[in-house]
């Protein structure tokens, strides 16, 4: 991995962000492989609209890993308000998208800063190189350098089982907390059986 580079994402990369997402979530190409959750959802997963947002944001940024000249991988990491402290709207970046506190169980000897990280893609052509491990490895001391976080927050799909049980070798563990899948007219899902949980890590 020594031709790996890693940075923050600028505007002129959502366009490869937008595909890099698409093909690694939706595509045809990669339906029936663990990382894939095609056989869930046919939709866009998101938009050049939404990405471009994000990318401006202030307490958010995308971290993506370049090889020979592209984007072989990335991740949304976005910095959430201290426990109990909202941000100028009113809502931390985790309850403004998911419609839930992001931070719960405060423990006054070591309170919660959590990151949230999301929108993790890796081109599907270089699955099973180790470069997921590194980059979540990666996310982790970015959210650390830049807000302090002691803890990183995620939600997955319930029923994507093998990827729960990667995370959870990464030290993420389930923390009973379950969320309604943000369904809408675009999601084009094939069932709506499914729900979203939780997951978190303590950060050294």
């Amino acid at each position: 991995m020594s031709d790996l580079s890693f940075r923050y994402a600028r505007q002129a990369d959502a366009t490869a962000i937008v595909d890099l997402i698409e093909r690694a979530y939706r595509s045809p190409d990669t339906a029936g492989a663990w990382t894939s959750e095609a056989h869930l959802l046919t939709g866009p997963r998101t938009s050049l609209e939404e990405i471009s947002g994000l990318i401006s944001r202030e307490d958010t940024r995308f971290v993506v890993a370049d090889r020979e000249g592209r984007i072989a991988g990335c991740c949304l990491v976005q910095g959430l308000s201290p426990e109990g402290v909202a941000s100028a709207d009113g809502k931390s970046a985790y309850e403004d998208s998911f419609g839930i506190p992001g931070h719960r169980g405060m423990n006054p000897a070591r309170p919660v800063n959590a990151a949230y990280f999301g929108m993790f893609a890796i081109d599907p052509g270089g699955h099973g190189g180790g470069l997921g491990k590194i980059m979540i490895a990666e996310a982790e001391k970015r959210v650390r350098e830049l807000w302090a976080a002691n803890q990183m927050v995620m939600t997955v799909i319930n029923l994507r089982t093998a990827l729960i049980e990667w995370y959870q070798r990464r030290g993420y563990r389930l923390t009973g907390a379950t969320l309604p899948f943000p369904f809408s007219d675009t999601t084009g899902e094939t069932t709506r059986d499914f729900h979203l949980v939780e997951m978190r890590k303590d950060l050294a």
